[in-house]
């Protein structure tokens, strides 16, 4: 397990860093907690270079959003076949009041957002198993 710095806040100075489960765990309840779909970018504590994971948290929907990146690639989460396709365009989530324009396919489950920001604390920075991943390149093409 590593520690992670998280950037979520407009009001933070510094990024909040996360020793423990417990730490991620009360930042993501913080998310949820907001009426938006907003975002969280969490890195590893102490690494100049290093993958990044963009956690995207919409509890007015239960569902939520990542974006794995590292040396120039980037992936994100999409739906498994079959699942309920949105009728939108694309989604839009927040980042310190940014929007940032995500695929219309890119939210899943809110638990499975949870696991797998805990996999990338638990793995040191690993791209989480779960869930299906996108290459984002493909989706801007």
């Amino acid at each position: 397990m590593v520690d992670l710095t998280a950037w979520y806040d407009q009001g933070q100075d510094e990024p909040e860093v996360l020793s423990s489960p417990e730490d991620l765990d009360r930042v993501l309840d913080v998310l949820a907690g907001r009426d938006a779909r907003v975002l969280v970018e969490l890195d590893l504590a102490d690494e100049l270079v290093a993958p990044r994971l963009t956690v995207g948290v919409n509890a007015r929907d239960r569902v939520g959003s990542l974006c794995y990146s590292f040396n120039r690639e980037a992936w994100f989460s999409t739906r498994a076949p079959g699942s309920p396709q949105r009728h939108e365009d694309h989604v839009l989530y927040y980042y310190m009041m940014s929007d940032t324009e995500y695929p219309p396919d890119c939210e899943i489950p809110l638990d499975v957002v949870r696991r797998a920001a805990h996999e990338y604390m638990r793995t040191g920075g690993e791209r989480p198993a779960e869930p299906r991943w996108r290459d984002a390149l493909a989706w801007l093409l």
